[in-house]
């Protein structure tokens, strides 16, 4: 214990952990299950009846409404010689409390991070679509959505800061986009980074869950399940290409325009005036 109170994690016992910091609706379960298929140190067992959620650390569940107590977290860790972790939070961990954050700051000193980014455009496709799921039919368009704040700033702009800060903070960058279409690639270059051998099964990418009951019965009878993915809402996010008006498009160049350039989903902020400018914003 700190002499302000706070308490301190030794966890040098423990595995090499392999961190994925995303935006959410970024690839983040795709990405863990796509880590546990194919490399054997990744894969951690779970008791029968026990969640798809024990087979990897959610930094977030440390935090209240779940308040994960650190020695649960830690035996997380240790079901897997290189055990996965994930978190939407920022590497300053800023919105955790003090103990929260030391055992963050713990698991992040003996890591190999990954921040995993997709396009915020079809982000915010994905996220509206979800939002309107969970919030029981919520009528809120997309364009609407888009201008909501999210920490304090606009969703674009959230997106752009997260992704920023992980790679100022010196994380590996990979898109979700490279995962998906071309995993073979994507897997080698995982390979290299963890200076682990995959076992490069087929088919390459795992196959999603099959919705909540799938998800139920995994959890009562499956110990290393193939799928970890929380299930989608029903039907498919609108296509921001369709979707998205003229003003929309405007205020998301101006928030996170220049990281979709740097991050190579644009050259130029010619894809502003390309969209149809007729797009109804009651989507």
């Amino acid at each position: 214990m700190t002499l302000d109170g706070t308490e301190t994690y030794d966890l040098s016992r423990l595995g090499r952990r392999v961190v994925l910091a995303t935006h959410r609706r970024s690839g983040t379960h795709l990405t863990i299950d796509f880590l546990r298929a194919h490399f054997a140190e990744c894969r951690a067992h779970k008791r029968l009846f026990e969640g798809l959620d024990t087979l990897y650390l959610n930094l977030e569940t440390l935090n209240p409404p779940w308040s994960l107590a650190p020695e649960l977290a830690t035996q997380r860790l240790a079901r897997a010689a290189r055990p996965i972790v994930k978190t939407h939070a920022g590497p300053e961990f800023q919105d955790y409390g003090p103990s929260e954050r030391a055992y963050a700051e713990a698991v992040l000193c003996n890591a190999d991070v990954i921040a995993v980014h997709r396009d915020v455009r079809d982000v915010l496709a994905s996220f509206h679509h979800y939002h309107r799921a969970i919030s029981r039919g919520s009528q809120h368009n997309l364009s609407t959505f888009i201008q909501e704040k999210d920490g304090g700033v606009s969703r674009p702009r959230a997106w752009a800061n997260r992704v920023r800060e992980w790679r100022e903070a010196g994380a590996h960058s990979i898109a979700y986009e490279e995962i998906i279409g071309d995993p073979a690639a994507t897997l080698r270059r995982f390979a290299e980074l963890l200076e682990l051998t995959p076992e490069f099964i087929t088919p390459t990418l795992p196959s999603p869950l099959r919705g909540r009951w799938h998800a139920r019965g995994l959890a009562a009878f499956s110990r290393s399940p193939e799928a970890t993915t929380v299930p989608g809402a029903p039907g498919r996010p609108l296509d921001w290409r369709e979707s998205l008006t003229q003003s929309d498009r405007d205020f998301i160049h101006q928030e996170a325009g220049d990281l979709l350039i740097e991050l190579g989903y644009e050259d130029s902020d010619s894809w502003v005036a390309e969209g149809p400018s007729s797009a109804s914003p009651g989507q």
